[in-house]
């Protein structure tokens, strides 16, 4: 073995070699190298609730100290809508679904806020807003378009909360943008999209964030919104869009359909218990699944429909409101557009835009009116929008400044948009009639005609029915606005489309003129007509629960038919009874029984009420009482029901139903009134003429007495019509008492009505018994009873005899208490006082009554003007007129019960209790000057010799009157009692007054010193002096109290005011003069007077002495023992203030004095 060798190592490197890394792989780490990564851990604790709802308190209070400084949205995140409105924009829907909650968030946290600061915030942000939210209405989810259609119903609901933003005028200028995305998604390729466009167009069309049913019936949503009116103007563009999808939807496949088999066929139960287990469990899988996509389509086709007839009853409300309105053209070219912080002139939203846009505001201005205050603008409110010219105006405003000559310039194009109108509305007519086909198909036909039918098709039946009743009311607008150029033709309609009977609806575009249009339109007004007929009444398949749900669907195609078959816009010249007239008046007339008490435990808001559905009948009833047309002459008029048989049986129906006899103490025949008290009937009219139903039964009737009230005494009229109208009319105060005020329009029909008919009344009773008919003693008893029933107009409503409490004798009136003539507008305010001036001879009652409103009405002015507690009061010129005529009745009332009205109507014993005499002014006085003038004159010409008839029965409230004042000091001036004294002083001088100048006028005496009076003794003189010297001191402390007469203008104003009265009486009055210096003279010289009476009482003598008005005072002053009592006065007066401030005064006044006594010797 060979040996081994040890082979030396080599030497150890000062520094090792660095390796290389390989291709495709990272070089190793170093040998020193320090690793510096490190882990973290964290633990997810979730919030407690407690501490959430601390967290959302106190965010909610920050968001509101932030968006009042901000006008910002935040959510209860704190993102901002900048933020969220970026995340609508990911293609992910989750994403743009997160956004969408973000925002509803946002806006549903304003309900934290005050209403007021919620609402200004939302408004301030809907430019940015809006924009993003229609985007999401177009998205391809479901989910993102769900809860955009649920924010925007957020946003309606939210401005909804405020007072000021009810009528979504700041949403207004933003509908012409919502209406194009609106179309834009009904006109999608997508069905989902375009049956939630549909969802969009009920909620434009609506303004609420869940449309139903109850609401297109309800009357109170007959106030449309200023969103509405202006989505009115959209209605053309949306239309044809909602038809497409409407045919798009089959109303035959339908959950109701399992449910009539459920009803109808109970028999086959039987052969269904012979399947066996598997196959009925796989039976009832496969029924659950086909009733749930059933139950869809049902509630799609539902709301499909509900957005097309709140878009046609839309646009009928708006063609109401705007017809009365005029608007001018004005020329474009005058316009410039001027981008500006502020406000002047006009401006408006721009409509259309584009869907990136942002701001949609553009300011339009001219010229002139950048001179006009400008306004900054703080929010959307603080814009005036202003009215566009293409889609706000009338077609006859659009027309207006047009010569007729241009009109016929253009047959063609006007007969070409005449046609596509037309034939739009008849396509629309055709396709409601297909859906009626079908939705009738789901039910079983009878023997005869009627419809057998589940009551799960009820509704929607109704739906369909509404919706031809708003389309044909629509193209009858429509026709009116051009019947001036395509005139009625008498034309058979039928015969005029026998050509056409084959091509059915395509048949339509070979149309040539606008006249086989309106023909074309006739034939499918006569299909539906005579469809519906077919169906009509609809019953259950058996005994029902709800007998009521029928009926409405009935009244609803009675109001159908009546309005289809109503008006023929073809018509031959002779008169036939149409075929549904006979079916609806068979139907109608059992039904007007009016059962008062289903009202009372029913409220009206119930969309299948009794009265709703009564109240349709009524609008039937009345199609089928009034005459077609408005001709005036008997022999022309034509009637739907012909037989005069059946009208008045009909009549006497709807009479028994909605106005029965009611009782009247001051009936003396007992014709129209019941022979006995009814109370309890009084409470059932009062109960249903609350009711829609009650309201057009009232129209009814001023229908009626408008077309016959001329010819109610004419040998042409029927007895039996005229009493049964007259004694309809004598309900109608019962009727008006019931509203309170409530319905304005109704009252003032009401009111008119009756106000025409009394017209008639000879109230003399000069009548010979051999011209009095039973009609002319039902007027006579009619208007004796109006007397005592209009009495409630006038009482204050808790004290009326309507609510059932006692009466309390009131010693004061309260001015808190409303009667219902106060609320009531002017014009039916003088509709009530002029009827009661055509019936002369007021009660006791309503003269007392109406001297209060009168006398309300005067404080409540005073009140108001000096900024005091406003009070519920007729105005001072009703209350003027008020004054006149009772004025023009005062021969037939008693002559107590007229001066009663008149003291009491001047509202002088009211004085106490305003706020205003606190203020204690001596021109306070003065206030009440134009109340005691119209006493005056009223007083005065009362009746002749009105001196020796009328002022004795005055004296006792006179006599109280001027010892007011001097109950004054009596009184140390107490504040709550100071200016009535004054006033009623004053007042009583001044009557004194007025009736001396009366005399003076009539003796025609004026030059001379004084005249023969039978109205003053020496107590009245001696009351009528203590009361003139006592308002001279009253008005002199008043004086020295304040700074009111600082000058001497003012006092010398004062003065002429106070005094004036009283120069008349001491003019013309023998011996008042006199015995007014005296008594001046033996106060002065009791030295117990302040400078300040000194100063009022020589002012008062220069104002007597000066005076020229009626006559000069100097020129009586002629006897030497009136000279020497008056120097004596100045006399003494100017010893006692010399020395003193008033010195110069005193000279004046004994300068004045001897120059008047020298001047007459």
């Amino acid at each position: 073995m060979a040996p081994t060798t040890n082979k030396s190592k080599p030497p150890a490197r000062d520094f090792a070699k660095r390796p290389r890394a390989k291709v495709g792989k990272r070089a190793p780490a170093k040998v020193n190298a320090t690793d510096t990564s490190f882990k973290t851990a964290t633990v997810a604790v979730r919030s407690q609730g407690q501490s959430l709802d601390k967290g959302r308190q106190q965010q909610g209070k920050d968001a509101t100290l932030s968006s009042a400084k901000r006008m910002e949205l935040f959510s209860s995140r704190g993102n901002t809508l900048a933020t969220l409105q970026m995340s609508l924009r990911h293609h992910a829907a989750p994403v743009r679904a997160s956004g969408l909650k973000g925002i509803r968030d946002a806006v549903q946290s304003l309900s934290l806020l005050d209403a007021a600061i919620g609402v200004a915030i939302l408004e301030a942000n809907l430019p940015s807003l809006l924009p993003h939210l229609c985007r999401c209405w177009l998205d391809e989810d479901d989910d993102v378009r769900a809860l955009a259609l649920n924010l925007y119903g957020d946003i309606l609901k939210c401005l909804s909360s405020s007072l000021e933003s009810v009528d979504l005028k700041c949403l207004a200028p933003f509908v012409p943008f919502l209406c194009a995305y609106a179309s834009s998604a009904l006109n999608s390729l997508d069905r989902s999209i375009r049956i939630d466009g549909s969802s969009i167009v009920a909620m434009l069309a609506s303004a609420v964030q869940s449309p139903s049913f109850s609401q297109l019936m309800s009357s109170s949503s007959s106030k449309m919104s200023a969103m509405s009116r202006e989505l009115s103007h959209h209605v053309d563009s949306l239309l044809p869009s909602m038809e497409r999808l409407l045919t798009s939807v089959s109303l035959g496949r339908r959950a109701s359909s399992s449910g009539r088999s459920a009803e109808s066929q109970k028999s086959n139960t039987a052969a269904g218990q012979k399947r066996g287990r598997s196959g009925k469990n796989a039976s009832s899988v496969q029924t659950k699944a086909v009733s749930k996509r059933e139950s869809r389509e049902s509630s799609t086709a539902q709301s499909i429909l509900l957005s097309l007839a709140f878009l046609l009853r839309t646009s009928l409300i708006s063609n109401d409101d705007m017809s009365g309105m005029n608007h001018t053209i004005r020329d474009k070219t005058q316009r410039d557009l001027s981008p500006s912080l502020y406000v002047s002139g006009e401006c408006s939203f721009l409509k259309g835009g584009s869907a990136q846009s942002n701001s949609l505001l553009l300011i339009r201005g001219t010229e002139g009116s950048r001179a006009a205050d400008k306004t900054r603008i703080c929010s959307i409110r603080d814009l005036p929008a202003i009215q566009d010219e293409v889609t706000n105006n009338s077609i006859n405003a659009l027309v207006e400044d047009i010569p007729t000559d241009d009109l016929s310039s253009r047959p063609k194009e006007k007969d070409a948009e005449s046609m596509e109108k037309v034939q739009q509305m008849t396509s629309l007519l055709e396709t409601l009639r297909g859906k009626f086909v079908e939705i009738a198909h789901l039910g079983k036909k009878t023997d005869a005609n009627g419809l057998v039918s589940s009551s799960n098709d009820l509704e929607t039946m109704d739906v369909l029915v509404q919706i031809i009743r708003l389309s044909h009311s629509r193209f009858q607008l429509y026709y009116q606005s051009i019947s001036k150029h395509y005139p009625r033709t008498e034309t058979d309609a039928s015969n005029s489309n026998k050509k056409r009977e084959k091509g059915g609806k395509k048949s339509t575009k070979d149309l040539q003129n606008v006249q086989e249009c309106l023909v074309a339109h006739q034939t499918s007004v006569d299909r539906v007509l005579q469809l519906l007929l077919e169906n009509f009444p609809v019953k259950s398949f058996g005994e029902t629960t709800n007998p009521e749900r029928y009926e409405f669907s009935n009244a609803c195609i009675c109001s159908a038919l009546a309005e289809l078959g109503g008006g023929a816009m073809f018509d031959d010249g002779k008169k036939r009874t149409s075929p549904w007239v006979n079916t609806v008046f068979s139907y109608v007339l059992p039904r007007l029984t009016c059962d008062q008490d289903s009202y009372e435990s029913k409220p009206e808001d119930d969309s299948y009420s009794e009265s709703i559905s009564t109240n349709m009948l009524l609008k039937v009833v009345m199609k089928l009482l009034l005459p077609i047309g408005n001709n005036s002459d008997d022999n022309t008029k034509s009637y739907l029901l012909n037989n005069i048989v059946k009208r008045q049986e009909i009549l006497e129906a709807f009479a028994k139903a909605f106005f029965p006899q009611v009782y009247c103490q001051l009936a003396p025949h007992h014709v129209i009134y019941a022979s006995s008290s009814t109370a309890e009937l009084e409470r059932k009219i009062r109960n249903v003429a609350n009711t829609a139903a009650g309201r057009t039964a009232c129209i009814l009737v001023t229908k009626l007495v408008a077309q016959s009230a001329d010819s109610l005494f004419n040998d042409s009229t029927e007895t039996e019509h005229a009493t049964l109208l007259l004694q309809m009319i004598s309900v109608l105060p019962t009727y008006v008492v019931a509203w309170e005020g409530k319905y304005p329009t109704e009252t003032g029909l009401a009111l008119a009505s009756i106000l025409s008919v009394v017209r008639q009344w000879e109230a003399s009773g000069n009548v010979s018994e051999e011209s009095r008919t039973p009609v002319t003693l039902a007027l006579e008893e009619l208007c004796l009873g109006l007397r005592y029933s209009l009495e409630a107009l006038y009482i204050p409503i808790e004290d009326s005899p309507a609510v059932k409490q006692p009466r309390k004798k009131r010693k004061k009136a309260n001015l808190k208490q409303t009667c219902i003539l106060e609320r009531l507008p002017e014009q039916a305010q003088k509709l009530a006082i002029g009827l009661a001036g055509l019936l002369q001879s007021p009660t006791e009652v309503t003269a007392k009554e109406l001297s209060q409103i009168c006398s309300k009405a005067f404080i409540s002015h005073i009140a108001t003007t000096n900024g005091d507690q406003e009070y519920e009061a007729v105005s001072l010129d009703m209350a003027n007129y008020i004054r006149e005529v009772v004025h023009l009745s005062r021969r037939t009332m008693p002559m107590p019960t007229y001066l009663s009205f008149l003291l009491d109507g001047s509202g002088i014993d009211l004085t106490t209790g305003i706020s205003l005499m606190q203020k204690q002014s001596p021109d306070n006085v003065f206030l009440y000057d134009s109340a005691i003038d119209q006493l005056s004159r009223f007083l005065t010409t009362s009746c002749d010799k009105a001196s020796q008839k009328v002022l004795p029965m005055l004296r006792p409230i006179i006599e109280k009157w001027l010892l007011a004042p001097t109950k004054i000091k009596e009184n140390d001036g107490a504040s709550n009692e100071t200016m009535k004294l004054l006033v009623q002083g004053r007042s009583a001088i001044s009557i004194l007054s007025a009736f001396t100048w009366d005399d003076v006028l009539s003796h025609n005496c004026a030059d001379n010193d004084f005249v023969p009076s039978t109205i003053l003794d020496d107590k009245l003189d001696q009351l009528l002096l203590n009361s003139i010297l006592s308002l001279c001191e009253v008005s002199g402390s008043f004086w020295s109290k304040g700074s009111h007469f600082d000058d001497t203008e003012a006092q010398q104003l004062y003065l002429a005011k106070l005094m004036g009265p009283v120069a008349v009486l001491l003019r013309y009055r023998k011996g008042m003069l006199k015995q007014f210096l005296e008594t001046v003279s033996k106060r002065v010289a009791a030295q117990g007077m302040s400078e300040t009476e000194l100063e009022i009482y020589m002012k008062a003598i220069l104002m007597i002495l000066k005076s020229k008005d009626p006559v000069l005072m100097t020129s009586m002053i002629r006897s030497d023992d009136l000279q020497k009592v008056l120097l004596s006065v100045a006399k003494s007066i100017e010893t006692i203030v010399s020395g003193g401030p008033l010195a110069h005064l005193g000279g004046k006044l004994q300068h004045h004095v001897n120059t008047i006594c020298s001047s007459n010797q």
